[in-house]
């Protein structure tokens, strides 16, 4: 590479490095945008921002954070506009990192179920097929096992896919039903669950806020044998796996 070129290329590198750098806030090591003084406000007034800054998510993920911080840790109720700032934040530089995503391994779970060792039957209750924003949303499921099933412990995990959104892309549902966090990496619901006909609930007076996205919400439910995975065989003992949907309009 001659002089000249070696400069044009140098300038050119500039430029490019100079157009995607992302401005820091030396305050809080947060990337600095319109909407950062509601995040600094409202968010790191009770922790810290290396909290945001190693966690990362989908726009559900952070208001599953949001709703549990309001359930569990005294945050206070945030007025729409100011949630719809926060979460276009969070989801535009805390999104979800690339490694986050395991989509190899997250197809199994949409395959038709294990035909070999069902165990049992998996029902929603308490959902409705639409949904408006402003209105609460409760998920139970019911429970019944085979009668010749044999007693053991088992996993529960529950799923979701968000609209417009790749088959591939669902997120895993996991703290409590009241307080419940939404997850990109696969973990069951709840764990080492006894085996007996039973009535859980999933999701309990969740808020359907304006800023989540309209359209179809798809459930996936499956009961597996505990400690095991099933994104990674399907030739386990488990239930029928559960599906089940609805819609959220603005």
């Amino acid at each position: 590479m001659n002089r000249h070129s070696l400069i044009g290329f140098t300038l050119l590198l500039l430029l490019f490095t100079g157009v995607n750098a992302k401005e820091i806030d030396p305050e809080s090591g947060l990337i600095i945008d319109d909407n950062l003084e509601q995040v600094k406000t409202n968010c790191t007034v009770c922790h810290s921002a290396q909290n945001i800054i190693r966690q990362s998510g989908t726009r559900l993920t952070w208001l599953g954070l949001i709703r549990w911080m309001q359930n569990t840790q005294g945050l206070w109720e945030l007025d729409a506009d100011t949630e719809e700032k926060i979460l276009d934040y969070l989801e535009t530089h805390y999104g979800p990192k690339e490694e986050s995503y395991r989509r190899a391994l997250i197809s199994p779970i949409l395959m038709p179920p294990n035909p070999y060792k069902t165990q049992a039957t998996l029902t929603v209750v308490s959902l409705q097929e639409v949904y408006q924003s402003g209105e609460m949303l409760n998920v139970d499921l019911m429970v019944q096992f085979q009668e010749s099933y044999s007693k053991g412990r088992l996993d529960l995990w529950v799923a979701i896919h968000l609209p417009n959104t790749p088959d591939s892309e669902i997120q895993f549902i996991s703290g409590t039903p009241s307080a419940p966090l939404f997850n990109l990496e696969p973990q069951p619901f709840q764990r080492s669950l006894e085996a007996v006909n039973k009535r859980y609930s999933i999701l309990k007076d969740f808020p359907l806020s304006s800023t989540l996205n309209q359209g179809e919400y798809r459930f996936y439910a499956l009961l597996i044998e505990a400690g095991t995975n099933p994104l990674e065989s399907v030739d386990i003992g488990r239930s029928l796996l559960a599906i089940f949907m609805t819609t959220l309009h603005h």
